[in-house]
């Protein structure tokens, strides 16, 4: 499941990718067609200098808010899809459940999750975590991290 998801995401990124340099080649063409067309008037006379600056700043500000259109789209694109992949998770019936008739839970104090005796390795020849204790608080978060951070 990993490996389809990473080649899927592999494939969005390319797609994402070609579509992005598509549409900067479509963009850079017509601005490069304006600019001739501009530069080409004011060589004849019919513009003048501040007629091309006047061009130029036409075309960045039409295709900037379109890039960033492109963008906004492809992120509400991408919540929905997050969201819709919420709610079908959300709508799967639990794996864990409390025993029929279950009594509840009664603490004294706030509860604490412990590990006592943590050993780890990824090979049994570098092992990584060698007999650690430690505790995590209600409410709080801790983390293992080595010296690649």
């Amino acid at each position: 499941s990993l490996e389809r998801l990473r080649l899927a995401r592999l494939k969005s990124q390319t797609s994402l990718s070609l579509l992005n340099a598509g549409q900067q080649l479509i963009i850079a063409t017509g601005l490069v067609a304006m600019l001739w067309r501009a530069a080409d008037g004011v060589a004849e006379g019919r513009m003048t200098l501040g007629d091309l600056v006047m061009v130029n700043a036409f075309m960045i500000q039409l295709y900037i808010p379109l890039n960033f259109l492109g963008v906004i789209y492809r992120e509400i694109k991408q919540s929905l899809t997050e969201l819709d992949k919420m709610f079908t998770l959300m709508d799967r019936p639990q794996e864990v459940q409390d025993a029929p008739q279950a009594p509840p839970l009664h603490l004294n104090g706030a509860p604490e999750v412990r590990f006592e005796a943590v050993h780890f390795a990824y090979e049994p020849a570098r092992p990584i975590l060698h007999g650690v204790d430690f505790k995590i608080p209600a409410g709080r978060t801790v983390a293992v991290v080595g010296p690649s951070g």
